[in-house]
C-alpha cells in the first residue's frame, strides 16, 4: 500500500509501506515510478538512513526543504520564495553595510590625516621648545662666562686700587717728611 508524505509546499514523496523485496520503507517522488535519477537518489539515501538507524525517510526532514530548496513540477531545482526574499534582504543589509564600512573607512582615514597633522605640529613645537631651551642654556652661560669675567675684572681692579691706596700712604709720608724737612729748613735760616 501507497501512503504520501508530504512536505507543505514542496513536491510530495510517496512512501511505500509494503515494499517488495521486504526491505525498509522507500520513498519515491510522487507520480514518477522508482525509475530516474532523482528517484534512485531518493531510494538510495531511504535505504542508507533505514540501515544505519535514521529511520525511514518519510518521517525524516528533507535537507532540501530545510535549505529552502524544492522541485518543480518540471524536475527543476527552485529556492522557495520566502528564502529569495531572505536573500534579497541580506543581499541589501551586505550593501548597506558595506557602504558603511567605507563611511567609516573615510571617517577613519580622516581621522588618521588629522591625527598626523598633529604629531606633525607636535613634533614642530617640541623641535622650537628644544631649540630655545637649548638658546636659554646658551645665553646662561654666556652670562655665567660674563660675570666670571666681571668678577676677574673686579678682583683685578681692587688689587690695583690696593696698590694706589699704598703708593698713596708712601707718597703721603714722603710728602710730609718733605714738607718737614722743608720747615725745619726754612726755620734754621
Amino acid at each position: 500500500m501507497l501512503g504520501q508524505a508530504a512536505v507543505p509546499g514542496h513536491v510530495p514523496l510517496e512512501v511505500d509501506d509494503n515494499p517488495a523485496d521486504g526491505g525498509p520503507k522507500v520513498p519515491r517522488r510522487a507520480g514518477r515510478g522508482r525509475g530516474g535519477a532523482n528517484g534512485e537518489l531518493l531510494c538510495h539515501i531511504a535505504q542508507h538512513r533505514a540501515i544505519y538507524g535514521h529511520g525511514p525517510v518519510a518521517m525524516a526532514k528533507d535537507p532540501l526543504a530545510e535549505a529552502g530548496f524544492y522541485f518543480d513540477e518540471l524536475n527543476k531545482l527552485r529556492v522557495e520564495p520566502d528564502v529569495s526574499q531572505k536573500t534579497s534582504e541580506l543581499k541589501e543589509e551586505c550593501k548597506e553595510f558595506v557602504d558603511k564600512i567605507g563611511q567609516f573607512q573615510k571617517i577613519v582615514g580622516g581621522l588618521i590625516e588629522l591625527v598626523d597633522e598633529l604629531a606633525k605640529e607636535a613634533e614642530t613645537e617640541k623641535m622650537k621648545a628644544i631649540g630655545a631651551r637649548n638658546l636659554l642654556k646658551s645665553v646662561a652661560k654666556q652670562r655665567e662666562a660674563q660675570q666670571q669675567q666681571l668678577q676677574a675684572l673686579i678682583a683685578e681692579k681692587k688689587m690695583q686700587l690696593e696698590r694706589y691706596r699704598i703708593e698713596y700712604e708712601a707718597l703721603s709720608k714722603v710728602e710730609s717728611e718733605q714738607n718737614e724737612f722743608i720747615d725745619q729748613f726754612i726755620l734754621q735760616k
